[in-house]
């Protein structure tokens, strides 16, 4: 009888982050947020009015039939709020390198440079929010077209990709945060301060359609019939700051000290 060797592949830093993102069950946070939010949104646009008669007793309310549109508002409603949350609490528990001195310190040693821990987490992170939101998008699509009626395809497709950017912005938010906290609460606190303090600068008009928190409602007004290039500077604005948050995040991490 010959025994077998069972070999295992090696623990890259790519491989780590895969293994925390699925062991702690943070994907269960961000898939289960956005699928909620994605079948809340349809449901939500679809019995409106009849929820609102049950409780209204014997109000009479006068309420518009839904549209299909009415499901994307909601889900990027909830979205904008839970689903952003999520993704901040997420992305602090893997981008907050030093919140633990001994494995931040082990880890260290693993790599000719602190900035390079932060690639697979920052990747990782973000592609799986990016595949959660896309879970939520594609629920709220088709629930509402079999309960309300259909939606521009094109529309959503694009939209959704808007969406992507921002998601991707928000976990580089972050990843620059991180660089200046250690604990996990503080990166949290911080990313969800400044990601909130966005759309509060998008009141000046000459300033809001340069914002990337714009994108996180586009699929809504794109499929209310708003052009794509509308969110094209958004978008550009988007993309540069992401690079220099990541930048900035690689720098703070190189320079700081356990």
């Amino acid at each position: 009888m010959t025994g077998r060797t069972r070999t295992t592949a090696p623990m890259t830093l790519w491989r780590l982050e895969r293994v925390r993102l699925l062991r702690t069950h943070r994907w269960m946070i961000l898939f289960g947020v956005f699928a909620l939010t994605g079948v809340l949104g349809a449901l939500g646009a679809r019995y409106m009015n009849e929820l609102v008669e049950r409780f209204a007793g014997e109000v009479t309310i006068v309420a518009p039939d839904p549209r299909p549109v009415d499901g994307i508002i909601q889900f990027v409603s909830n979205a904008t709020q839970l689903g952003v949350l999520a993704v901040v609490v997420v992305a602090a528990g893997a981008l907050t390198v030093d919140a633990k001195p001994e494995l931040a310190a082990f880890l260290r040693t693993k790599v000719t440079r602190a900035a390079i821990l932060l690639v697979p987490a920052y990747t990782v992170t973000a592609v799986a929010t990016v595949a959660a939101l896309v879970v939520g998008t594609a629920l709220t699509w088709v629930l509402t077209e079999a309960l309300i009626g259909p939606l521009p395809a094109g529309s959503v497709l694009v939209g959704t990709l808007y969406g992507a950017l921002f998601y991707a912005f928000a976990v580089a938010v972050v990843a620059a945060v991180a660089g200046y906290t250690r604990g996990q609460a503080a990166t949290v606190f911080g990313a969800l301060g400044a990601l909130l303090l966005l759309p509060i600068v998008g009141i000046i008009d000459p300033v809001a359609a340069w914002l990337p928190s714009r994108l996180a409602t586009a699929v809504a007004a794109l499929v209310e019939g708003a052009p794509a290039g509308e969110f094209t500077r958004a978008a550009v604005v988007s993309v540069v700051a992401t690079v220099a948050l990541l930048a900035l995040a690689a720098h703070r991490l190189e320079r700081r000290e356990l």
